[in-house]
């Protein structure tokens, strides 16, 4: 489903106020408030709780959960928008998704989760049909290319969480009209962290990282590289670093056109992997490192370079 571009920009700061009110009407309060759902995080572990990603292996490593904020930035060309496509697809076995694109069209984005769903490069029309029928009223998409206002980003959210979407992704910051002005940044992204809260959603943004001084595309970027004020990184609850091996994809290349492999492309191509996504920083579970991933058929990623990726097999 698509979202009316009327029901978004008729969205206001009188509309944000609202929203904010229903959990700022009272700033002071004591613990019987909220004795009840304090008792219930006590019972919460962090390791479980919340949206896993599509690999069975990081289960017990990092969450998307409700109220929070994640952030995936990368150099450009990194696949950040593949992997997201995956995640959003994977979340949305559990409860309804919502996706701003603003590079591609929301044909080519319901493509590749039908790939990825199956984890094959040519999807049957009838394989389509089914995936299009299971996907009815999980997903949402903010249908509008190329930049946008603040307001309407923010609308655009708004619109998706009235629907259901409990995850919902901005593709990319870049398109939302704050990161010319680092303080400008900050206040919208202020408002992010708060819409997440008061709608009791979880919202992922993409991101670039600032041009690599050295190493190009083989640089692993830190999460000192994001690009833009440094509050995203120090508000943001959880950052993922995502880096396409570039070095393994043209050996790859190379050995599928028959040419031979010296010795330390071999060893590449045994010792790394296609896809790093690296945790950098996750406030409510310990877990902080890299998640190696494969790329598989229909630009899905897999754990383990010989195992299958996760695949939708009900479809």
């Amino acid at each position: 489903m698509n979202l009316p571009k009327k029901e978004v920009e008729d969205f206001t700061d009188a509309d944000l106020r609202e929203i904010y009110a229903k959990v700022e009407d009272i700033d002071v309060i004591g613990i019987e408030e909220f004795s009840d759902s304090f008792i219930e995080r006590l019972s919460e572990n962090p390791v479980t709780s919340g949206i896993a990603l599509p690999w069975f292996e990081t289960e017990d490593k990092v969450r998307l959960r409700m109220g929070e904020v994640s952030l995936i930035a990368g150099i450009n060309g990194h696949m950040k928008s593949t992997v997201l496509s995956q995640i959003l697809l994977w979340a949305a076995r559990e409860h309804p998704v919502g996706l701003a694109s603003f590079e591609m069209d929301i044909e080519d984005t319901a493509k590749l989760m039908c790939k990825q769903s199956a984890a094959v490069d040519n999807v049957a029309p009838e394989y389509g049909k089914k995936f299009a029928a299971w996907l009815s009223g999980r997903f949402y998409w903010y249908r509008v290319l190329g930049g946008v206002s603040p307001i309407q980003c923010l609308g655009a959210i708004v619109a998706m969480a009235r629907r259901g979407a409990k995850v919902i992704a901005i593709d990319n910051l870049q398109f939302t009209g704050v990161t010319e002005d680092n303080e400008r940044e900050r206040l919208w992204f202020n408002q992010i962290i708060g819409l997440a809260s008061a709608m009791k959603i979880h919202i992922c943004i993409l991101h670039h990282v600032r041009k690599p001084q050295h190493g190009g595309d083989e640089y692993v970027p830190t999460r000192f590289d994001v690009r833009g004020s440094s509050s995203l990184v120090d508000q943001v609850h959880l950052l993922m670093i995502a880096w396409h091996n570039k070095r393994r994809s043209r050996i790859l290349q190379k050995q599928d056109y028959g040419q031979p492999l010296d010795a330390r492309e071999t060893e590449i191509l045994t010792t790394e992997c296609d896809f790093k996504l690296i945790v950098a920083k996750q406030r409510k579970a310990p877990f902080e490192g890299t998640i190696p991933l494969y790329l598989a058929p229909g630009q899905a990623f897999k754990f383990r370079k010989t195992g299958k990726p996760p695949t939708m097999e009900w479809i």
